[in-house]
């Protein structure tokens, strides 16, 4: 096999580190992923406060009012004003029965929402220990190939991945004649923006922030995941009596 050139050193290198940079992409993805996920998980307070219970007992006791009034209309223009005592207890009747029956309505619409909300948060746990797992995969992966890379190439510190371009361009302009004379030069001239104070250190690059629209493009709704997956465990469950009936 023919001995590689300088430029195809650099090209494999440039093979190698394109690989490792796909590894930090699905982490960062993974991660995004994950807190996209978290939106959907609320505590008890939100749902109260979302569900506004308050507001909607005013709004039940206002229309049982109206209709304890209609009641007591329509007793009176049945039985007359001799009898307006017997329509006003009719009218009060209705009031509290229909007000009674709003309030526990609305506290079992209230209990519904919190136990839907509790399955929401089941299922994205489900999700979000799938991610984690995935995430310990990654950055075991990502790690093993690096210690990889340090032994494919040998020529220049991994701490210059990101400047491998630079490196490239001292033996396109014939500045360096080996990889390893392209790095001294890299290193000299990343020596003097030092001291100029314009390092170009890769650690100086900031990490991206996460995207959570990103992720929501990604993964949709995951609502749909948990009804789905809620269905089929019913399925799976009313196949088991069925069968042990």
């Amino acid at each position: 096999m023919a001995e590689m050139t300088e430029l195809e050193k650099i090209d494999q290198a440039e093979n190698y580190f394109a690989r490792y940079y796909e590894f930090e992409d699905a982490i960062r993805i993974n991660k995004e992923n994950s807190e996209y996920l978290k939106t959907y998980i609320h505590d008890n307070a939100y749902v109260e406060k979302n569900f506004n219970l308050k507001a909607k007992r005013l709004k039940s006791v206002g229309l049982c009012f109206a209709a304890g009034a209609l009641v007591f209309g329509v007793m009176t223009g049945l039985l007359g004003l001799d009898m307006l005592f017997i329509s006003a207890i009719g009218g009060a009747s209705a009031f509290v029965l229909l007000a009674v029956f709003g309030v526990c309505l609305q506290h079992f619409r209230l209990s519904e929402a919190k136990k839907r909300q509790a399955e929401v948060n089941e299922g994205i746990g489900e999700q979000l220990e799938l991610l984690d797992i995935r995430d310990g995969q990654l950055v075991r992966q990502k790690e093993d190939y690096y210690r990889e890379l340090e032994k494919r190439v040998d020529f220049m510190s991994l701490d210059y991945m990101k400047n491998i371009g630079q490196i490239r361009s001292y033996l396109e302009s014939g500045e360096a004649s080996t990889c390893e004379e392209a790095v001294d030069c890299f290193e000299k001239n990343m020596l003097m923006q030092e001291m100029s104070s314009l390092t170009m250190h890769s650690d100086n690059i900031s990490e991206p922030a996460v995207n959570t629209e990103a992720a929501k493009e990604r993964l949709g709704d995951p609502l749909m995941l948990i009804k789905k997956n809620r269905k089929r465990k019913k399925k799976k469950e009313s196949v088991k009596k069925e069968k042990s009936a």
